[in-house]
């Protein structure tokens, strides 16, 4: 491209010639030939270049040119070679360029390549544009701008300014948002919609309407609007139109409804309200008023969920009340419709029902109606429950109370010679407990659950009502329990006292039976050498000595078969004692049977005889007690040896016979201590040689009979020698039976 500012020839009459932009590119060039000429001419002759500038910004602000500036400013250019040069850019980059690329690359200002696009694009290139436009508009009846720019691979802006200031002159068509539309789509759209109106039976969303047509929202509703002005819709929108649940409701639909809610109504006497939410009947009460007359929609019964009849009302009520007649408890669930069975319906049900019975209870939560009168057969069913916790209450506080006045005078009548104690002493102990302590004070309760318990056991009520039922009569019954524990108190009053004396007595008998055959027992053992004398004192200690403490724990425990109690349990049960002399006592008394020291026990034992604890009177026999004892044990072993059958008892029973008969002592020994019985009978100066071979023969077969059970032969000899051992004892020679061993 060529430059030139040689436009300006400087004569010899010092004037300048210019020509005016209508010279063509060959003057241009000519001039610019006869301008270099003159500046390479003599120095006197030739224009500076700051002269050339000046005398160019002169002629172009008297607008005698008109050319324009490169951006550096060092270079001029016409508008026609730069309108050239914009051609030639957009021709060699394919027809499309950035205006910014061809102001940078042609070193002009954005400002003129803008004017200079603006003479390519000349009105016949609009025209083409808009003439290409109605001819895709005739094909397709909508075109999208957007589209039509991609397509057409124009700027929106271009498109915009250029094209579409057009529509409604040369472009025959109506713009809606990024939508232009030709008038016979219109008209062929809106007489769609028409038929779509017509042809609807139901509701229908509007969004589904115009999900089928191909048209914005303004223009869906401007064609519905036409229609509707025209009096062709043959129905009425529901809703905001910009809701997303507007409705169309067709007028025939509105017949449908009201004719299948009525038929339906009348058939079955309910209607639930999901079916109007589904028939797209908003309000159901106002429409069942509108569709009813005022007498028959006084008479509904509105439920949460359903609307029913006045006389399928009744006929539940009435099901409902004969029910409640014969069992006095009813589940309303059971007579209400399938279709009307959700919480808020029940309870809407229940809470009717008994606005007009006044005796019907309900239960919250749960579908139950129950009469009062069922408050009455509970107390019935709770009738045995009441009199049994009377009777435990009235033993159990009675004992506690007459054993504390018991203890308390014990405690001061100790110091006092027992003789002068008044035989009525214990029933002035009871009269002071009639005085004293009042059965107020007494926490009689039942508790909710044993109530419950006790009416699932007994009354067959529903459980569902059980714990209602409970809360109503629980007072009720507490107060007959403890009335009938007054009236047990006072009969159990007139008799503990003697109960105490029996018991007491009784402790004191057996007590004192089992401590002199402990002392007897002791002394017989000490006459033996050390090592047998101190086994057969261990074996004391664990059975009748321990026999003697667990009758004590019993006695003040107030518990039954101490005997199977393991050693923690027996613990924690003297632990539970409430007094602590008693508790120390009985600790002291099981202390010395885990040592193993009779020594310990005896003081033991005296200490359980204190008045603070058992009051007991116990004491060691003397020698004239103790030979006295010794023959009353001989002659319970006699007795038993009479009656004995097996073979190891009634040798271990002849063995104490002989040495409580010779040696004056009582021997407490079981099997295994036989073999040192033997030796100490056999020492004796009366026991004969016969004899000590009976005693010696019998414990060897014995030994042999535990290897052998089976052996009849061997069972036969030992019944002989049980025979000949109950003769000795009793002084008898026994012949024994020659016994023949069997093949």
């Amino acid at each position: 491209m060529v430059r030139s500012l040689t436009r300006f020839v400087y004569t010899s009459r010092g004037a300048f010639q210019f020509r005016t932009m209508s010279a063509t590119w060959a003057d241009i060039q000519r001039l610019a030939a006869d301008f270099q000429r003159i500046q390479l001419t003599e120095s006197s002759k030739k224009l500076s270049e700051n002269n050339c500038v000046e005398l160019i910004s002169i002629l172009i602000n008297s607008k005698a040119i008109d050319i324009l500036f490169t951006t550096d400013g060092k270079e001029y250019v016409t508008r026609n070679h730069l309108l050239n040069e914009v051609k030639n850019e957009c021709i060699g980059r394919e027809g499309r360029v950035s205006l910014y690329d061809l102001a940078y690359t042609l070193n002009v200002d954005y400002e003129h390549i803008e004017s200079t696009v603006s003479v390519i694009v000349k009105q016949g290139y609009i025209d083409v544009l808009c003439k290409s436009l109605n001819e895709r508009l005739m094909d397709d009846g909508i075109v999208s701008i957007s589209q039509l720019a991609k397509t057409w691979d124009l700027p929106a802006e271009i498109l915009n300014s250029l094209v579409l200031v057009e529509v409604g002159s040369k472009v025959d068509a109506i713009r809606d948002g990024d939508a232009l539309y030709t008038r016979s789509y219109l008209s062929a759209q809106r007489n769609i919609l028409r038929a779509m109106l017509c042809g609807l039976t139901k509701v229908t969303p509007i969004a589904r309407l115009q999900s089928e047509l191909q048209l914005t929202n303004a223009m869906f509703w401007s064609l519905f609007d036409e229609l509707d002005t025209m009096k062709e819709v043959p129905g009425k929108i529901v809703g905001a139109r910009t809701s997303n649940h507007c409705l169309y409701h067709p007028n025939i639909y509105t017949v449908l409804v009201k004719q299948y809610i009525l038929k339906t109504f009348l058939q079955e006497g309910i209607l639930k309200l999901a079916v109007f939410k589904k028939l797209s009947v908003v309000e159901p009460k106002v429409y069942m008023k509108e569709i009813l007359k005022n007498t028959a929609y006084s008479k509904l019964i509105h439920f949460p969920s359903a609307i029913i009849s006045i006389k399928v009302w009744d006929e539940i009520e009435a099901a409902v009340k004969e029910e409640m007649n014969s069992k006095s408890v009813v589940d309303v669930r059971l007579y209400m419709p399938e279709t009307v069975q959700s919480k808020a319906d029940i309870e809407h049900a229940v809470s009717s029902l008994i606005k007009n019975n006044e005796d019907w209870l309900f239960v919250s939560g749960t579908s139950y109606l129950y009469n009062c009168q069922l408050h009455t057969y509970a107390m019935m069913a709770l009738d045995d429950l009441i009199s049994t916790r009377a009777e435990e209450i009235t033993s159990t506080w009675g004992k506690q109370k007459t054993s504390k006045k018991l203890e308390k005078k014990q405690d001061e009548d100790w110091d006092t010679a027992k003789s002068k104690k008044s035989r009525g002493g214990k029933g002035k102990i009871m009269k002071q407990i009639l005085s004293e302590e009042s059965t107020s004070e007494l926490l009689i309760t039942l508790s909710e659950e044993e109530i419950i318990k006790e009416l699932k056991r007994t009354s067959g009520i529903p459980n569902e009502l059980l714990e209602d039922i409970t809360d109503h009569i629980r007072t009720k019954a507490e107060t007959l329990l403890k009335t009938r524990t007054e009236l047990l108190l006072h009969n159990v009053w007139t008799t503990s006292v003697q109960d105490q004396k029996r018991a007491h007595a009784h402790l004191q008998e057996t007590l004192s039976a089992l401590y002199d055959n402990i002392c007897i027992f002791e002394y017989g053992a000490s006459t033996f050498e050390d090592t047998v004398a101190d086994n057969l004192k261990t074996h004391l200690l664990r059975t009748l000595c321990t026999y003697f403490a667990n009758h004590v724990l019993s006695y003040i425990s107030r518990k039954q078969n101490i005997d199977t109690l393991n050693a923690k349990a027996r613990n924690e049960t003297i632990a539970n004692i409430e007094s602590m002399e008693s508790r120390w006592a009985v600790e002291k008394l099981f202390a010395a049977l885990s040592k193993k020291d009779l020594e310990a026990f005896h003081d033991a034992v005296f200490g359980v005889c204190s008045s603070a604890v058992c009051a007991l009177n116990l004491k060691m026999p003397d020698k004239k007690q103790r030979m006295e004892l010794i023959k009353t044990y001989e002659n319970q072993l006699v007795s038993q040896l009479r009656e004995c059958t097996d073979p190891p008892s009634g040798l271990l029973l002849t063995l104490l016979i002989l040495l409580a008969r010779n040696e004056k002592i009582a021997v407490h020994a079981s099997g295994k201590f036989v073999s040192h019985l033997i030796a100490k009978v056999e020492k004796h100066p009366e026991t004969s040689v016969e004899l000590a071979e009976l005693l010696t023969s019998s414990q060897k077969m014995i030994i042999s009979s535990m290897h052998s059970k089976d052996d009849i032969n061997l069972t036969a000899k030992l019944n002989e020698k049980l025979l000949a051992l109950i003769a000795a004892v009793n002084g008898f020679e026994y012949l024994e039976k020659p016994v023949f061993e069997t093949m």
